[in-house]
């Protein structure tokens, strides 16, 4: 009766982690973009499908096609079409239920523009008889994050006081309506402003614009409070915009709006309000705390993490993890300095730490407690690790399935390790004769010796047990891909 060795063989299920890659944008939301099938997209009439391209015919003033997509209203998306065979007419193209996006397309091109999306439709829309095609038309959302709640007043009824919406407050202006989609301050007397209150993080960079001011100009129409080190700082819109790029000091910015110069009686009209931060962000992490620990460089796809200070620091990803459930999670590594560690959540109270090499780098793990959110970033020990940094190239976050194998050891007479990823038991009276070859992940120069040692011991303690029935149930050091008996 043979004694049995019993393998936990595991193999990798799905990633569980979105955009390991830190690209800048999401996957493509829009369905049959490049118009290969006559499907997926509402036309009006006059709006063809055919050789790749939807075509309008000029036939009416307006006519549209559109595709209702999964996007979120207030996200931020980059859309990107082409136009060709153009005639005649002028095309609009929106994220919208209304026309804010890129109007006036008189020319063949490639368009592309980060929008706002105000509605859940993909909206091409002949405005002036338009004659020509569009073809590869993609959506995808952007990590960018706009702090402005519907800063084009898109939807909103002409009159509506402005304090009656969401982040808007202490209205003492003569008159603070959305009017035409735009925001018309109108005063009757000096120093009189309505406030916008946007919710900041100390120490971060941000960038305010507004695409378009009309009306009585100043140079000191908008200030921005608590911002740069100073109480206020103004914003210049005697251009037509205006724009100001600001550290916050507050945990909530304000921006105060005037008509003109604050003086008499004026009117000034405000519209595309906008404030993001600087250090966009790339598509699915949102950063926990204060600072600018983690900065992402979306032209180089990597991300690093910077141990300001003792406070740990993180980000959170799109993704989840399940309770009791074993993961891998590879790291690939460009750059590390100092000596602080890189932290993950493993899903209960405990962030683990891990000290991390240049290259790749593999940890398994099995996720306890509640939280399924995945976590992950630096923290300092002591004040000797703050200043240390990490960069990430890129991070995988793979479910481990475990598969149970027996294995017999009787007349094994040989194990080695031919290679830095496989263990080879020659079970049979000649070498060679029949062999049972493990492949495992985590090749290295030491996983090689360790491995073989592993199995060898195992082997050898198995075979001086008294009960050649007994079956050894053993789980190896790094993760079994695949067993092969020849």
């Amino acid at each position: 009766m043979a004694n049995f060795l019993k393998l936990n063989k595991s193999y990798l299920g799905p990633e569980v982690l979105s955009n390991g890659s830190f690209e800048e944008y999401g996957p493509d939301l829009v369905i049959n973009g490049d118009f290969a099938t006559d499907s997926n997209w509402s036309k009006d009439a006059g709006w063809s499908i055919n050789n790749g391209k939807a075509t309008y015919d000029g036939s009416a003033t307006t006519s549209a096609i559109s595709q209702a997509l999964s996007i979120v209203s207030g996200k931020i998306y980059k859309l990107e079409f082409t136009v060709e065979d153009y005639v005649s007419g002028t095309l609009n193209a929106f994220l919208s239920n209304g026309s804010l996006g890129l109007n006036s397309i008189t020319a063949n091109g490639t368009y592309s523009l980060d929008i706002t999306a105000t509605g859940t439709l993909c909206v091409f829309r002949s405005t002036d008889s338009f004659n020509g095609s569009v073809t590869n038309v993609s959506v995808q959302e952007s990590g960018a994050v706009e702090l402005v709640d519907n800063g084009q007043f898109t939807g909103i009824a002409n009159g509506t006081d402005v304090t009656t919406l969401p982040q808007w407050s202490t209205n003492n202006l003569a008159s603070a309506n959305i009017v035409d989609n735009a925001l018309q301050a109108i005063s009757s007397s000096n120093e009189q402003l309505v406030k916008l209150n946007i919710p900041t993080v100390i120490g971060t960079e941000y960038k305010f614009n507004v695409a378009s001011v009309t009306g009585d100009l100043a140079d000191n129409s908008i200030s921005i409070w608590n911002v740069n080190g100073s109480a206020a700082v103004d914003v210049d819109v005697t251009s037509g915009s205006g724009s100001l790029t600001f550290v916050a000091d507050a945990t909530t910015t304000q921006v105060n709006f005037f008509a003109g110069n604050r003086s008499g009686v004026k009117q000034t009209n405000y519209t595309g309000i906008s404030l993001q931060a600087t250090n966009q962000f790339a598509y699915g992490y949102l950063r926990l705390g204060s600072g600018q620990y983690s900065v992402f460089n979306l032209q180089a796809k990597t991300v690093r993490f910077v141990a300001e200070s003792t406070t740990r620091r993180a980000v959170q990803a799109v993704g989840s993890t399940t309770a009791n459930q074993e993961y891998l999670v590879k790291i690939d590594v460009a750059e590390v300095v100092g000596s602080a560690p890189f932290v993950y959540w493993n899903g209960s109270t405990t962030f683990i730490k891990v000290n991390l090499k240049v290259g790749e780098n593999e940890i398994r793990y099995k996720r306890v407690g509640t939280s399924n959110g995945i976590y992950f970033g630096i923290e300092a020990q002591d004040a000797s690790q703050v200043g240390s940094s990490i960069t990430l190239n890129s991070i995988s976050w793979q479910e481990v399935v475990n598969q149970p194998k027996l294995i017999g050891v009787d007349n094994v007479s040989m194990v080695s390790a031919p290679t830095d990823n496989t263990v080879v038991i020659n079970n049979g009276l000649t070498d060679g004769a029949d062999t049972l070859t493990i492949t495992y992940a985590g090749a290295s120069a030491s996983s090689r010796v360790q491995m073989r040692n592993f199995f060898q011991d195992s082997i050898i303690r198995l075979a001086n047990g008294n009960n050649t029935a007994e079956v050894l149930e053993i789980t190896p050091p790094v993760l079994i891909t695949d067993i092969v008996a020849s």
